[in-house]
């Protein structure tokens, strides 16, 4: 599905006003502008933000601190109980190395994936059992009702520290931390689990939020980015003085991370290092094997056990990847074999061996590529265990909500959600949801990608980006930029890396030159052809390559040049529309779509024996009236001829080799869509 590009165009003279009040780079002031702040204050606010609310206007906040100091004095048995994923992992450290070092009898519990989020009743008596007296959650706890009064039952004592949303009904607790519960003071409340118990640490010695940043400000931080937090105010504070000291943790943990990373000791770690090199190891132990792992390598102060275990959580990560490309590799080979599936107002797809921990991460990949949102699903022990993801305007919850007497469980939120399906009802869901969409959504919302600006490749120089670091750290609530390069050439494409699983495009804009690598694609999938004229969406970082600075590219998106963005995000939408058999708005749309026979010659001429991407089609036969409708189904008529492959997945046609001639009138696609502008035609 084409996806909206909304193109920055910044105020001149504001740009060049804060330019010169805030002394910052043309490009940054631009930036600032483009996102609607446009005076020294409002920058400065946003920019300079150096303080953290006082922990103790947490409500709960002192009493948890003096019962967890109380258990400390006493020698109580402490058990934190954390959560699997990278918030969880961080804050059961964080929490277990601040009361080990005190002198606190401590223990800590991570569930695993297949144990599910939260405590649980056998776990409860089994840390009864081992003499625990006192358990304090972190990320988690906050709708943990029965379990709570299970902990009370069996005379056991409960602290909980949260950031999750409360229910209707708090669990029983002897303290209870959580922003976002009713009366807490806390200013500041869209922060990670970990941050909370690093206001909770802060809150033991006395307020000092400075120690605790100093101590464990590293953690946070990757927490943080990993929950995908605002990074604004204090969040924006934390990441910044958090990867800081990253760079020069003393963590040896974190020092073995980031080795089997590539990552240099003693080098600035930007917050994209964090969250596509780092994070995603640290999830790979939760997903792959046991969060357990991660807590111990962030643990240990043993370098060779540091080595040993980051070692085994890079090999996780290294198997999360093959697992993920496999999946994604089964689903667009069911694409090619079935493209209607790709015309769904929601794509949704179910696998048999699957592995659940990473189909959270497949489905955001299929939504990213084709604009839709999209629902996996894999086989469990009790029918299928699925995972969403969405954007817009179309709610994950919601649509779950809509089709819960098809569902044994499910939650989340409007952009992604878990849900299980008893085993026959798989594609009574599949009708359900797609009834939702139609009746909730008769125009599907459209992916919306955006860029501060339109710039040439002179402007996108090393100096101009260096520049834009005063914005860091990116990430949610304050995106790294994104700018238009506009008509410029490909001069080459080629496979990168071992096994050609990711491709290179080089470009080139009058006398410059630059390099755009796109990861997780062969340049078969990405539909781009040497020579093309494109537009590119993207993003740059500055680095360092035998002492001088090397500018890298990271393309978000791409599209033929001088392409008319409305009119093709409608003819997508046609297209979708008629294959799922609907009635298109106006009879005008079939005549539109439907190809006459010059067209049918024209694409076959065109089309060789390498892939050629129908967005080319349209742009080289424009003159002949070719759409984008109008080419699929001359692909598609081609391929059910035997003529041509159209590849539903890649939006390619490729034409094969032929034994006898084929007559246009033995495609039924052809006889149905001739049909219908015929009667078009007469009406």
């Amino acid at each position: 599905m084409q996806k909206r590009w909304e193109i920055g165009e910044p105020d001149s003279e504001k740009a060049e006003l804060l330019r010169r009040q805030g002394s910052i780079s043309k490009l940054c002031a631009e930036v600032l502008v483009s996102r609607g702040i446009d005076n020294v204050s409002a920058a400065s606010e946003m920019l300079d933000t150096s303080t953290l609310s006082d922990p103790f206007l947490m409500k709960g906040m002192q009493e948890a601190a003096d019962r967890i100091l109380a258990a400390v004095e006493s020698g109580e048995r402490i058990c934190v109980y954390g959560d699997y994923d990278c918030d969880g992992v961080t804050a059961t450290v964080i929490l277990t190395d601040w009361l080990t070092y005190a002198g606190a009898n401590v223990t800590w519990y991570i569930p695993t994936r297949k144990e599910g989020y939260g405590m649980r009743a056998e776990r409860i008596r089994a840390l009864k059992e081992e003499g625990v007296s006192l358990i304090v959650t972190v990320d988690n706890g906050i709708s943990a009702v029965e379990e709570a009064q299970l902990i009370a039952e069996l005379g056991m004592h409960l602290v909980i520290t949260d950031h999750h949303r409360p229910g209707d009904v708090l669990p029983q607790a002897e303290a209870l931390v959580d922003p976002y519960q009713p009366g807490c003071l806390s200013p500041y409340k869209p922060i990670c689990g970990a941050v909370v118990v690093l206001k909770l640490i802060a809150a033991m010695d006395g307020g000092d939020l400075e120690m605790a940043l100093e101590q464990f400000g590293d953690l946070a931080a990757l927490a943080t980015i990993a929950d995908v937090m605002p990074l604004d105010s204090e969040n924006r504070y934390i990441v910044r003085r958090g990867l800081e000291l990253l760079a020069n943790t003393e963590r040896m943990g974190l020092i073995s991370l980031m080795a089997v990373c590539g990552i240099e000791e003693g080098q600035p770690v930007p917050a994209s290092a964090a969250a596509f090199q780092l994070i995603p190891r640290i999830n790979a132990a939760g997903r792959f094997a046991s969060a357990s792992l991660a807590a111990k390598l962030f643990l240990t102060d043993d370098p060779d056990e540091a080595q040993l275990l980051a070692g085994q959580i890079h090999a996780l990560n290294n198997d999360r990847r093959e697992t993920e490309q496999v999946i994604y590799g089964e689903i667009l080979d069911e694409i090619r074999r079935n493209p209607s599936l790709l015309s769904k107002r929601v794509l949704v797809f179910a696998g048999e061996n699957w592995h659940h921990g990473v189909i959270g991460i497949v489905a955001a990949r299929l939504l990213e590529r084709y604009g839709k949102p999209c629902f996996l699903m894999s086989r469990a022990e009790d029918g299928y265990r699925g995972s969403a993801r969405s954007f817009g305007e179309f709610s994950v919850f919601e649509s779950l909500k809509a089709c819960e007497e098809h569902l044994l469980r499910y939650g989340g939120h409007p952009g992604a959600g878990g849900f299980t399906v008893p085993e026959d009802q798989v594609q009574a869901f599949d009708d359900a949801l797609q009834a939702y969409a139609a009746a909730h959504h008769p125009v599907m919302p459209v992916m919306t990608l955006h860029a501060e600006r339109a710039l040439s490749l002179q402007e996108l120089s090393p100096e101009n980006v260096a520049g834009l670091r005063i914005l860091e750290p990116f990430g949610n609530g304050n995106p790294e930029p994104h700018f238009v390069l506009s008509s410029v050439t490909v001069t080459d494409v080629s496979p990168m890396g071992t096994t050609g699983q990711h491709t290179q495009i080089r470009i080139a804009q009058g006398n410059l030159q630059a390099r755009i690598p796109l990861f997780r694609m062969t340049p078969e999938e990405t539909g781009i052809l040497a020579g093309s004229t494109l537009d590119f969406l993207v993003s740059a970082e500055l680095g360092e390559y035998r002492g001088k600075p090397q500018l890298t590219l990271r393309a978000a998106d791409w599209r033929i040049s001088a392409q008319a963005q409305e009119q093709a995000i409608a003819a997508d939408s046609a297209y979708d529309a008629y294959q799922r058999g609907e009635k298109l708005p106006s009879l005008v749309y079939y005549q539109r779509m439907c190809p006459h026979r010059r067209d049918l010659v024209a694409v076959y001429q065109l089309v060789k024996a390498r892939p050629m991407p129908i967005a080319v089609i349209v742009q080289k036969l424009g003159k002949l009236g070719m759409n984008l409708c109008r080419a699929r189904m001359c692909a598609s008529i081609f391929d059910e001829l035997g003529l041509m492959r159209y590849d539903a997945a890649s939006d390619t046609a490729v034409r094969v080799p032929v034994k006898e001639k084929r007559d246009l009138n033995e495609s039924q696609r052809y006889r149905t869509i001739l049909k219908l502008a015929q009667t078009a035609a007469d009406a």
